[in-house]
């Protein structure tokens, strides 16, 4: 009312003999970073208009909403529309000194006062209190926040927020009164808030935190409820900090209430036609036991699922607590509210600001005028966050206005980085030390197509690779890609002879349906052995020479997995056979075949994962073509951990370093993942395994010595995986059980990647 008087002061201040009358010009007086031209552009007044008194107040009001003036006058001067203006002053910029428990972008997400905007006074006090609130959340209740400003040239000023942040408030103490049931120790492992210990450098909620505590209020009802107490509250709870202000003591006063067990459990809907005996097998809660509020929501939850994949959108299912404290039992009834069958009206793609639309309507089991189907939305969600484009996937249905047969489906994205810098390093026996580096982006320009080049640099081999991949060829669901190579292997001093070979493959691949895929490739090579050494065995010239390698192969594979992207775990099994034929006019001709099998079971709410692997294999030579090593299989490093790459079977007596490799392979692992007690946002996690692997004998020509053994190889070791901020990180110590002498072992391994 104030400011709307003010303008109408303001507005009497210009010539009344000037309403109404002709403008012949425009003078615009009192800037200082403003043009003239841009104060035109606003009022939008041409010369030789005519002005009446609404005019005028809508121009001094168009002035004032911008915010860059703080005082408006309006002049006639002989026909000249004379504007005198006062701005006001603008923050040139914003910084922050002190801050280091508060990250530097956390600070400017949630402070208002902005570079280039306008001075205000009172909102950078309110972006003080702001910041405190910030520091109290993490315990810092004696932080100091001081915001001094600095006039510039130009009536633009500078604006500093001086923060002192002093040391953290702990929680020293949690106190339950009113608990008989349940012990203080017990409901201190259901709250989130933590008591302060030294040695729990790692706690992240040790500080007090009073929405943290309303929160924990929850959890305690949760808890409550999901043990059979219907009555239970928390008559209240709070707070006290000593002295010195450095710690909190928290208590919590309640009320447990009577425990109630099940009784009678009924389903009742409004839905005609609605068959709720198929419904009851859905029941997790069971007559006799004590009531469960957990497994009563996880009913509803599951009962809406079913009735959505039948085409109903919107249903309410409650459940009705009749409780008869005399006897210590609730009676349960499940209502289903009415609903209808709905259609899908519209589909919109929400803060994809990198990923094209259609790659990620190509990954929806559904389309607009389909029947609704909530359970093609978990599918669907699956197949975008597998991906791997997006940190998180929301499909929602929501009513169309006036239509209740219609829905619209809201799919809400956020995007990830999706570059991937490698980089490795390590060291063996055979190749000393090596760095690999390699650079991928899985949805290069928004497309979903994946482009990479990978490397590996020592002193005995350079390796380097480039790929593409075309998820939907031609826009169907057709995968197309192509791979080229050059590898270079220095082993003339270890094996007798150098290694050259480059190749270039093409691949095409399809899904049958949402578990079974196919895929076939050709590929060619030329493999070439140079600076052969006049001294070398006949053994060891075993498959060496210059050969060109034309293949034909394919793979067919069966997946029924689930995975957990919250935890980065899977439930369900894959299973692959892959074949592959040489010849086609090369100098070989050989068959090859591997069956590959996995299984995951999660488990203790999909933290922990438990999984196998299988694998075997086997070459056949025709046409009595000679196999090289490189053609053979190879065991040791990632296949079977605690040996150094192609670390077992058959070697050459008189130079042990030089492996044959087998013309058949077994191998397999049992690997349990689990949590180490550090938060799940921090994605660090601990594993054991046992690996296990055996090569067969290899056929060779020559009547060759060859060291060899039928033994089974075995190692088990222990490792950490942590997603860290510069990248995936894997350390792992693996240790070998049985082995024979002339195994090549490698017990460390080490590996860091990034994201771009």
């Amino acid at each position: 009312m104030k400011k709307f008087l003010f303008v109408l002061l303001c507005v009497g201040l210009y010539d009344r003999s000037l309403l109404a009358s002709t403008i012949r010009g425009i003078e615009v007086q009192g800037l200082e970073r403003i043009r003239p031209d841009m104060v035109k552009n606003i009022i939008n007044i041409r010369d030789d208009e005519d002005l009446d008194d609404k005019k005028l107040n809508e121009t001094v009001l168009k002035l004032y909403s911008t915010g860059y003036f703080k005082d408006v006058k309006i002049k006639n001067s002989n026909g000249i529309l004379q504007i005198r203006v006062s701005e006001n002053p603008i923050i040139n910029q914003v910084s922050f000194e002190g801050n280091s428990e508060v990250k530097l972008e956390d600070l400017k997400k949630d402070v208002k006062t902005r570079s280039r905007g306008i001075f205000n006074t009172a909102q950078i006090k309110q972006d003080v209190e702001t910041i405190k609130t910030l520091y109290k959340r993490l315990g810092l209740f004696k932080a100091v926040v001081d915001a001094k400003t600095i006039k510039r040239k130009d009536n633009q000023y500078d604006v500093v927020f001086e923060i002192t942040e002093g040391k953290k408030a702990y929680i020293k103490d949690i106190t339950f009164n009113g608990n008989e049931n349940f012990s203080s120790d017990d409901l201190k492992e259901v709250i989130m808030s933590k008591e302060y210990a030294w040695w729990k450098f790692l706690e992240m909620f040790d500080t007090y935190d009073e929405d943290r505590i309303l929160y924990d209020t929850e959890l305690l009802r949760n808890h409550y409820t999901s043990n059979g107490f219907l009555d239970f509250k928390v008559i209240s709870y709070n707070a006290k900090m000593d002295l010195n202000q450095s710690n909190f003591y928290v208590v919590f006063n309640i009320s447990e209430g009577k425990r109630y067990k099940v009784g009678n459990i009924e389903i009742k809907t409004e839905i005609p036609d609605l068959d709720t005996d198929s419904f009851k097998d859905l029941i997790l809660l069971k007559s006799g036991n004590f009531y469960n509020e957990t497994l009563a929501q996880n009913t509803i939850s599951t009962m809406s699922t079913k009735l959505g994949e039948k085409g109903f959108a919107f249903i309410n299912i409650d459940v009705e607590k009749n409780t008869h404290p005399e006897t210590g039992v609730v009676d349960l009834i499940f209502n289903i509210k009415n609903s209808r069958k709905a259609f899908i009206n519209k589909i919109e793609v929400k803060n994809n600001s990198r990923t094209y639309e259609k790659v990620i309507r190509r990954q929806l089991d559904f389309d607009e005028q389909d029947i609704f189907n909530s359970a093609k939305f978990s599918t669907s969600k699956q197949k975008l966050m597998g991906t791997g484009f997006f940190e998180n996937v929301n499909i929602t249905a929501t009513p169309v206005n006036g239509t209740p047969d219609k829905v619209n489906v809201n799919v809400d994205v956020a995007e990830k980085s999706t570059g991937e810098l490698s980089l490795g390093a390590g060291w063996s026996s055979l190749n000393k030390g090596f760095l690999e580096f390699g650079i991928k982006e899985t949805n290069f320009m928004g497309k979903g197509q994946t482009v990479g080049f990978t490397s590996t640099f020592s002193g005995t081999q350079n390796n380097f690779s480039l790929s593409f991949v075309e998820p939907y060829l031609f826009d169907r669901d057709l995968m197309g890609g192509v791979d080229a190579y050059y590898n270079q292997y220095k082993y003339s001093s270890t094996y007798g002879y150098d290694i050259d070979s480059i190749g270039l493959s093409f691949k095409l691949g399809w899904n049958y349906n949402d578990n079974i895929s196919h895929s076939f490739r050709i590929s060619g090579k030329n493999e070439k052995m140079t600076n052969i050494s006049s001294s070398l065995s006949d053994e060891l010239l075993e498959g060496v020479g210059d050969f060109n390698v034309f293949k034909a192969g394919q793979t067919l594979s069966y997946k029924d997995q689930v995975v957990d992207y919250v935890n980065d775990t899977r439930q369900g099994y894959v299973v692959s056979l892959s074949s592959d034929y040489a010849g086609f006019g090369g100098d070989k001709y050989f068959v090859k075949n591997v069956f590959t099998a996995r299984q995951s079971i999660s488990f203790w709410d999909n933290a922990w994962q438990f999984g196998i692997l299988f694998n075997a294999g086997k070459i056949h030579s025709l046409n009595n073509t000679v196999l090289s090593r490189s053609d053979r299989f190879l065991l040791g490093a990632d296949n079977l951990r605690g040996f150094e790459y192609g670390g077992i079977g058959a070697r050459s007596a008189t130079n042990t370093s030089y492996a044959y490799g087998g013309n058949w392979e077994v191998n397999g692992t049992f690997q349990l993942n689990f949590p180490i007690g550090i938060p799940k946002k921090y994605k660090v996690s601990g594993y054991i395994f046992y690996d296990w692997g055996k090569l067969g004998k290899p056929v060779l020509t020559e009547d060759t010595d060859v060291l060899y053994s039928g033994k089974i190889r075995t190692s088990a070791g222990y490792g950490i995986s942590w997603n860290s901020p510069i990248g995936a990180i894997n350390l792992s110590w693996a240790y070998p059980i049985t082995y024979e002498d002339y195994d090549e072992r490698q017990r460390f391994r080490f590996s860091i990647g990034t994201g771009f």
